[in-house]
């Protein structure tokens, strides 16, 4: 019997980033999809079921608020993972902080996010 594969959707418009945080959590035992933009978060959201999403906070056309707004409308209390270069107290600022999992800052940690999935993904 397989073991099920938590489903971690990844959104950033940096997709070398998207692409090697993509392979490095694939390696971990997880299930992911990387997309570049909020439009394509959106359209991910509605196909399919995800565990986890990590999402950037500043972003092209649609931001990573913009995003988190929406997905919370179509999912409410879904598990978002925020990734920001900029401080956290920006995104408190924006009266948001109660909408997402954990805030986490780049460069990105990768031993902290896997501590974070691994709290999350049982």
């Amino acid at each position: 019997m397989t073991a099920i594969k938590n489903k971690i959707l990844i959104v950033d418009d940096n997709e070398a980033l998207c692409q090697n945080l993509s392979d490095i959590l694939e390696l971990e035992g997880y299930d992911t999809i990387g997309v570049y933009d909020g439009y394509q978060a959106i359209e991910s959201i509605k196909k399919s079921k995800f565990d986890v999403v990590l999402l950037d906070f500043k972003m092209p056309g649609l931001s990573g608020l913009d995003t988190l707004k929406l997905l919370n409308q179509i999912i409410p209390n879904i598990v978002v993972i925020m990734i920001t270069a900029f401080t956290e107290d920006i995104f408190y600022n924006t009266g948001l902080e109660n909408t997402c999992y954990k805030v986490i800052q780049k460069p990105i940690d990768i031993d902290n996010l896997l501590k974070i999935l691994r709290s999350i993904c049982v």
